[in-house]
């Protein structure tokens, strides 16, 4: 598969996408998902890729080297991404991610271990056509009593690939109970975020507890109120969980009162935007404000409107701040960048005529691996601000 000029410095700059303008040849006979071999102009070879001529990202790279779509090759894989996990300390951790799609150079695969319950998305088409390699592969490696599957949204649609949910390997109940840093949540693969829970936010629910001594803590869009048992057992004074979804505002309460902090933990079911323009008319104030919102854009049409979503959304955070409260802020919008972002913050903090000092900044855990040739592997960003008084 050749590619022009702009894909072939595309790839040796360190990027492993290459869009359908960048072909130098477009053979419709190969099916969605084929494994090809990349050359450049002067047939030189770039590497092995996976093909999908219905999708923008035509070309994505498994590797720099010539690779055969076969269980040896997934095995190495795995293995690999594994090794990195325990570098990193993880391998103990009863939650954590095993792959992360491009940052472990098996783009469009995501698998979440959550004890010994396994999560798996496939989400492009090059995945899609080792599917049950991957599934065989992980059930001997990482053994598990359920293997469940969440290829689900966006993202396979553009792939041209319909929506697959349930189970894949072994039987039983979907849930799992877990455990992180001390604390218990219940994570859900069938019915949950995402795979069943967030896993990114990890590091800055931390720095969250370390703040949250003696202090009432709003957290909103809370899921199920990760942040906000955090805080909880970081010492809060009590916690006003927030979410869109009824059944999240649901599941957060059951997982504070797992951890014994029913009495501290008031949850409700509302539309963030409004529900805080209402708590900042009423007058309520707290001393830690925890935003952590949704991707606010999947395309880059959206972009814009995100960067805007995030400026009225920090300006209201701000505003329900108590004098030297706390505001910890986060963006998993891949399309916003860290710049675009803090510029929103800058924006809202103007607003609403307040000075933010940092207290402390962050972003994703080292089983979310960030390759620097590949900027799209980072999308987390996280903030602790003290609104300042003058």
């Amino acid at each position: 598969m050749g590619v022009s000029r702009k894909g072939e410095e595309r790839l040796r700059s360190g990027h492993v996408w290459v869009f359908g303008d960048d072909l130098r040849e477009t053979p419709r006979e190969l099916p969605p998902g084929s494994w090809v071999r990349i050359r450049s102009r002067a047939g030189e070879p770039l590497g092995t890729g996976t093909l999908n001529l219905a999708s923008r990202i035509a070309l994505r790279l498994v590797s720099r080297a010539e690779a055969f779509p076969d269980k040896a090759f997934l095995r190495g894989r795995l293995e690999e991404a594994w090794k990195r996990r325990i570098d990193a300390d993880l391998g103990r951790e009863s939650a954590v991610r095993l792959v992360y799609s491009e940052g472990d150079f098996l783009p469009g695969l995501v698998v979440d271990r959550y004890g010994s319950l396994l999560c798996i998305q496939v989400l492009t088409a090059g995945m899609e056509t080792v599917r049950a390699e991957i599934v065989e592969t992980l059930a001997a490696m990482f053994p598990c009593r359920l293997l469940y599957e969440r290829s689900e949204g966006g993202g396979r649609k553009r792939e041209g690939l319909p929506e697959r949910k349930g189970t894949v390997w072994g039987e039983g109940d979907p849930r799992e109970e877990v455990e992180m840093d001390g604390l218990r949540f219940q994570v859900d693969a069938e019915n949950g975020p995402k795979t069943g829970f967030f896993l990114d936010q990890r590091e800055n629910r931390r720095i969250v507890r370390g703040l949250a001594r003696g202090k009432r803590v709003l957290d909103a869009f809370c899921s199920t109120g990760a942040f906000g048992i955090y805080a909880l057992a970081g010492g809060a004074e009590s916690v006003l969980a927030i979410d869109a979804s009824a059944p999240a505002v649901a599941a957060a309460g059951e997982n504070a009162a797992r951890n014994g902090f029913s009495g501290r933990w008031e949850g409700k079911a509302a539309e963030l935007f409004s529900e805080l323009r209402d708590l900042s008319g009423s007058g309520r104030r707290f001393d830690l404000v925890v935003l952590d919102p949704p991707s606010f854009a999947k395309s880059r049409e959206g972009r814009e409107g995100a960067v805007r979503g995030y400026r009225d959304i920090n300006r209201l955070g701000i505003s329900v701040l108590a004098p030297g409260g706390i505001l910890a802020t986060a963006s998993c919008t891949q399309l916003v960048d860290v710049a675009k972002w803090r510029e929103a913050l800058r924006a809202a903090a103007s607003d609403a005529r307040a000075d933010l000092e940092l207290l402390a900044a962050g972003g994703q855990p080292p089983d979310h691996p960030v390759l620097l040739g590949v900027p799209e592997t980072e999308y987390l960003k996280f903030a602790a601000y003290r609104k300042r008084t003058t």
